[in-house]
């Protein structure tokens, strides 16, 4: 598969505010896992046409499922329009009541049982190392680095939301926001929305990149 996406810049289509995020142009070629991996398992490979991306876990698992999905797609969308969460000097995302406010907007139901959930996944992918290999024969292009450099979250506490929320927060490094701002898809959050299931997820995300890459009318 060809990475039309290099080739120009996608821009937010017209609509409502928030009625589209973005996600990497990564993302939209290979996936992190569906399930927690088997036997232990710290380290897949995934491959798309010239493209090779290893996840290697520097925790007790890779992250897996919707919610690194969902994290990244929300990372991406913030760094590309700019919103002051994410501070691009030091690359820190204040995860706080927007990060919270995306998962509603897009029907996740954020609770005490819910947040047990998506924090030791966020803990996982910011703990995972990525290693980017494209290849197309006459040059070879690598990269190596870790999701994020530091990370606080403590979601989980029973205090007001000004004495707690806003002290969650993400340094992430200046690879992977490189990763997130290059050519990153425009998806619809409405259509988000409505996809329970990782592999949903991955293949609208597929079928969106490859729409813009289209010449001509083809089959899948």
């Amino acid at each position: 598969m060809s990475d039309d996406t290099q080739s120009k810049e996608l821009t937010l289509p017209d609509g409502e505010p928030w009625s589209h995020g973005f996600i990497s142009k990564i993302a939209a070629q290979v996936s992190l896992p569906y399930k927690k991996p088997k036997d232990g398992t710290k380290e897949i490979v995934r491959r798309n046409g010239n493209l090779t991306v290893r996840y290697v876990s520097g925790a007790d698992s890779l992250p897996y499922g919707r919610y690194p999905r969902l994290f990244e797609l929300w990372a991406c969308t913030m760094i590309k329009t700019g919103n002051e969460c994410f501070d691009p000097e030091t690359n820190t995302l204040r995860l706080g009541s927007t990060f919270r406010e995306f998962l509603r907007m897009i029907g996740v139901n954020v609770g005490g049982k819910s947040l047990r959930t998506i924090k030791p996944q966020l803990e996982r992918l910011f703990s995972c190392t990525y290693h980017i290999t494209n290849n197309n024969g006459t040059e070879t292009h690598i990269r190596n680095f870790v999701v994020a450099r530091s990370a606080h979250i403590d979601w989980l506490r029973n205090e007001p939301q000004e004495h707690g929320l806003f002290e969650n927060t993400v340094r992430l490094s200046q690879e992977y926001v490189d990763m997130l701002s290059d050519h990153p898809v425009p998806v619809d959050l409405k259509v988000i929305s409505g996809l329970r299931k990782p592999m949903a997820i991955d293949v609208y995300w597929w079928l969106t990149k490859r729409v813009y890459g289209l010449h001509e009318q083809i089959t899948i």
